[in-house]
């Protein structure tokens, strides 16, 4: 299981807001956050929260794992391995990784915008 924690959670629909994607499932936002992580490479802190104590979810939920088309289990896998230098050998190596990215771009996000931010700017200026 994919964990989060309870101010992921908070910061979920903010950011849906900034991205106009409101109506979308939380699995988009939470990729959001992991593609943000690994797009910057600067400065990476391995993030480690007091708790988990937001929701679980499975790999079918954020990687689509299985679902044909749409199953990005493997890529995710390669690019955080090519990140963080580290092979993945297991599912739940897979998840903890995933979960510390989540985390690590939601640190970043919510560093870097307020609640009036352009998220458009954002990007463009660090992407």
């Amino acid at each position: 299981m994919i964990k989060t924690t309870n101010e992921i959670e908070q910061y979920i629909f903010p950011l849906s807001k900034l991205l106009n994607l409101e109506n979308e499932p939380k699995w988009v936002i939470l990729r959001f956050m992991m593609n943000i992580s690994l797009s910057l490479d600067k400065g990476f802190e391995n993030p480690i929260p007091e708790s988990w104590d937001g929701k679980e979810y499975r790999l079918e939920q954020i990687t689509g794992k299985d679902k044909e088309e749409e199953d990005y289990t493997k890529l995710y896998g390669k690019m955080i391995e090519v990140f963080d230098n580290v092979s993945i050998g297991s599912n739940k190596e897979l998840e903890e990784n995933l979960q510390r990215h989540i985390l690590r771009g939601y640190l970043i996000l919510k560093s870097s915008l307020k609640h009036d931010s352009n998220i458009f700017e954002f990007m463009q200026q660090d992407f």
